[in-house]
């Protein structure tokens, strides 16, 4: 492992525990002030909505000057939120306001963090390299939560976000820490050329896994409404997951570093999951929290290695200004036919699931071009 690895590695994990005090509980905290359900999904729809807008833009400011200018406007953003979390929550506009905010700090963020993914990975050995940093994440991810519940059910919002604030302004010594030289280039932007040029199936494999966002953006509340009323309950469930995730991690990366892809059965094994986590209560939510690490983690390192593989192919800002468009449109719409037409959160997420599962058909006619297992 080369010292940017290590670098950003360290940036990886103090920035995905600071993020992770808080992030997931937000819609939780709208309900506690009085939002309905309603309202969460709007609140969920400009998110995606404005995460698209802002693509382009951000693409366009990582090319002209450096990722790290990205970087450090998705930094002002999330200090932002998390002063933002700690006004009186009130009306329509409040919504708004947050949903501008964390999609301007999740852009900054994830756009300038994928760029560097693709530099510090190994291009002989991506599954392994990938399940390297996603380990790293999940050693974030795993406690932190559940430290936000218990700050967020004994103590306050307040201490919460100031210590969210420190711990990701410490991650940026990491962040600069990283020996990348600007890639200059003189190649435009082209976004629909870009996605002309990108496989159909693939369009749609990606959409499709994205999807699982729609679904964990809701789980939260679902299991704060219908299981138990406390922060903790979430939180716990949710370090459950993020054990598994790391437990799985570095086996699974290894086990796919040639030609083999459990890209479909990681598919129906995360709708299953997902459905089951709806239905089922006391030891057999732990459990099946437990199972949906392991089998969310496959899905993750199948597709990561498929969006990897295929970016090879293809100049870096236009294929991930394609990826983010695609990502974000599949979120806006299902998300828009879930405000429209549903009002219960188990269909809703019943609704996202039945759409997820119709990526196994695509899979499938891909195959038949491809040397994939699935």
């Amino acid at each position: 492992m080369d010292s940017n690895q290590k670098n950003f590695n360290l940036y990886v994990f103090f920035s995905t525990f600071a993020r992770n005090l808080v992030e997931l509980y937000i819609p939780i905290l709208f309900y506690k002030a009085g939002y309905d359900l309603t309202s969460i999904m709007i609140y969920f729809l400009l998110i995606h909505f404005i995460s698209l807008i802002l693509d382009y833009p951000c693409i366009l400011l990582s090319k002209k000057f450096d990722n790290r200018v990205l970087s450090i406007v998705g930094i002002v953003a999330f200090c932002l939120l998390q002063i933002l979390l700690n006004v009186k929550m009130s009306g329509i506009l409040y919504i708004i306001l947050v949903a501008f905010v964390y999609a301007l700090y999740r852009r900054g963020y994830w756009i300038a963090r994928r760029y560097y993914n693709l530099k510090v990975i190994h291009k002989e050995n991506i599954s392994k390299s990938y399940s390297i940093i996603s380990i790293i994440n999940q050693i974030g991810v795993i406690v932190s939560s559940y430290i936000g519940a218990l700050f967020l059910d004994y103590f306050s919002l307040k201490i919460l976000t100031i210590v969210s604030i420190i711990l990701f302004l410490f991650s940026v010594i990491y962040l600069y820490k990283l020996k990348f030289t600007h890639e200059k280039n003189d190649i435009n932007i082209d976004l629909f050329k870009t996605l002309k040029k990108i496989p159909k199936e693939d369009i749609f494999l990606f959409g499709t896994y994205e999807l699982t966002t729609v679904v964990k953006l809701i789980f939260p509340l679902f299991l704060y409404l219908y299981v138990k009323d406390t922060f903790q309950t979430v939180g716990l469930l949710n370090l459950f997951t993020n054990l598994a995730t790391i437990l799985f991690a570095y086996f699974y990366g290894k086990k796919v570093n040639g030609k083999k892809n459990f890209l479909t059965l990681s598919l129906i094994l995360v709708v299953l999951v997902f459905f089951m986590k709806c239905n089922v209560s006391g030891i057999l939510l732990v459990l099946v929290s437990f199972l949906e690490g392991i089998v969310g983690k496959m899905h993750e390192i199948s597709m990561s290695k498929e969006f990897y593989s295929l970016s090879k192919k293809f100049e870096y800002y236009n294929y991930n200004l394609a990826y983010e468009v695609i990502q974000n449109v599949s979120r806006t719409i299902m998300t828009l036919i879930l405000l429209l037409f549903f009002k219960d959160l188990k269909i809703m997420i019943y609704a996202t699931l039945v759409v997820m599962i119709t990526g196994v058909f695509i899979k499938f006619r891909k195959a038949r071009g491809r040397d994939f297992d699935i």
